[in-house]
C-alpha cells in the first residue's frame, strides 16, 4: 500500500468507525448495549488501521530517523509525564483566562460508563489511543509536516485532536496533542506517542477509579 492510499484509508476508516455507533443506535436503539458496540468497533477500528499501517511500503519523512526499542520505552514514559505537566498547565491557563472548570466532561462520563461496563477501559485505553496516534500524529501530522512545517503540522493536528474530543477543553487536549506530536517527531515511531498516550489514559482512569 502507498502512503497516500494508506492516508485516505486511515481517515475514511477512521471517520467509520467514530460515527458508527451513532447511527446504529438511530435505527437500532441500542439502549446500554452501545457501549459494548462502541468497544469491539473501536477494537476492530484499531486492529485495521494498525493493518494499514503495517502494509504501507513507505514512510512519512518522519519516520526516516528510527529509534529503538529501548529508546521508544523511555520517550515513552517521559512523554507520559510531559503530557501530564502539560494538561496541569493548559488547565491552570484555562482557568485563569477562560474561568474553564478543570474536569474534563469527556473524562468523567467515561469513568462514569466504566464503572457500569468495564470492559469498556479496553477501548478508552487501548483502541482508542491506537487509533487516534495513527489518524491524528502519523497521517495528519506526518503528512502536513512537509508542507507547512512542523510547528504548523502540529497546530493543525493538535486543534483537530482537541475537537474531536469535544468537551470544551480545547487548549488541555490541544498541549496534550503536541507533545504527542513532539514524541512521534523526536523518535521517528508512532509507538512512542502510542505508549504515551495508552500510560496517561490508563493512569488518570485508573487513580479516578480508586478515588
Amino acid at each position: 500500500m502507498s502512503l497516500k492510499k494508506n492516508v485516505v484509508a486511515t481517515l475514511v476508516t477512521y471517520l467509520i468507525v467514530y460515527l458508527l455507533p451513532v447511527m446504529v443506535n438511530l435505527f437500532f436503539h441500542l439502549g446500554s448495549h452501545i457501549y459494548l458496540v462502541q468497544t469491539l468497533d473501536y477494537i476492530i477500528g484499531a486492529i485495521l488501521l494498525a493493518y494499514f499501517y503495517l502494509r504501507t511500503n513507505e514512510q512519512p519523512a518522519i519516520e526516516r530517523k528510527l529509534t529503538k526499542g529501548r529508546q521508544v520505552l523511555l520517550w515513552g514514559l517521559l512523554g507520559m509525564i510531559a503530557a501530564l505537566v502539560a494538561q496541569m498547565i493548559a488547565n491552570f491557563i484555562d482557568l485563569l483566562i477562560f474561568r474553564s472548570v478543570p474536569n474534563s466532561a469527556n473524562t468523567a462520563t467515561i469513568l462514569t460508563i466504566i464503572k457500569s461496563y468495564p470492559f469498556y477501559i479496553v477501548a478508552t485505553v487501548i483502541a482508542a489511543p491506537i487509533m487516534e496516534e495513527l489518524v491524528f500524529r502519523r497521517t495528519i501530522f506526518g503528512s502536513l509536516a512537509p508542507f507547512t512545517g512542523n510547528v504548523g503540522a502540529a497546530l493543525i493536528a493538535s486543534v483537530m485532536f482537541a475537537m474531536a474530543h469535544n468537551d470544551g477543553h480545547l487548549l488541555v487536549y490541544t498541549a496534550i496533542g503536541l507533545v504527542f506530536c513532539y514524541l512521534y517527531q523526536k523518535t521517528g515511531r508512532i509507538q512512542t506517542s502510542m505508549i504515551s498516550h495508552i500510560l496517561m489514559n490508563a493512569l488518570v482512569i485508573g487513580i479516578s477509579l480508586l478515588r
